[in-house]
């Protein structure tokens, strides 16, 4: 296993010094707990390679689009470091092959939400091992690339917000407002359902890691019940 991951982590550009980092990145709480707390989970590193993703998602956004609006910039981050993506990607790297936990755990394919967690502590690995330089070459041959293309099938991530806010107004409506109606937190996560309301009626919810990220979704949600937004 030791060698298969060596030649795992070369294969995907991950010149590594520390290989400790890396066996801590894929470590799942359940084998450190049958391990009673003798080997460290990646729980610490997920908190730190989260961070990480977000500011380098985050920073070519806002070098590459200066145009676009800040509602827009979200999205687009979010949309790339969300759930979905983030495990999508873990797969498409054969992550399962790698990770290791507990016997309950191996009753059953890793969740989408293990792929993600092991993405985000892989790239805390990497920041620690070898510095930022490294992990934005990571990052941008898994996500950055991606983003253009993203854009060109999409012509532009809208500002849901500002759509449904001009769909009001167009027919002579009030403003919107939003209303973080649950939080709760998983892990190292924090997570927020946001409703947006519009002369007291509830058009749209929506979850996400952040308010604003939320509170898109809401508006999202509202905009497809009424128009296409293709």
């Amino acid at each position: 296993m030791k060698n298969n991951f060596e030649t795992f982590l070369l294969k995907n550009g991950i010149n590594f010094k520390n290989i400790k980092y890396y066996q801590i990145a894929f470590t799942h709480m359940s084998f450190s707990h049958e391990a009673k707390n003798q080997i460290e989970s990646y729980e610490r590193l997920e908190f730190l390679g989260d961070s990480i993703l977000g500011y380098i998602v985050g920073e070519y956004v806002y070098k590459n689009f200066p145009d676009l609006p800040p509602g827009e910039m979200t999205l687009i981050r979010s949309t790339h470091v969300d759930k979905k993506n983030l495990s999508q990607l873990g797969k498409k790297l054969q992550f399962e092959n790698y990770i290791q936990r507990g016997l309950g755990e191996m009753k059953n394919k890793p969740s989408d939400s293990v792929y993600e967690d092991v993405f985000e502590s892989l790239v805390g690995a990497i920041y620690l091992d070898l510095g930022l330089k490294a992990v934005k070459s990571f990052i941008k041959k898994n996500i950055l690339i991606y983003i253009k293309k993203n854009l060109k099938v999409k012509s532009t991530f809208k500002d849901y917000k500002t759509r449904l806010q001009e769909n009001l107004q167009s027919n002579g409506g009030n403003t919107a407002f939003y209303k973080v109606i649950k939080q709760w937190r998983e892990g190292n996560k924090n997570f927020f359902m946001v409703a947006v309301f519009h002369d007291n009626n509830k058009l749209g919810e929506g979850t996400g890691n952040s308010k604003k990220e939320a509170e898109q979704k809401a508006a999202k949600n509202a905009i497809s019940k009424k128009v296409d937004l293709k």
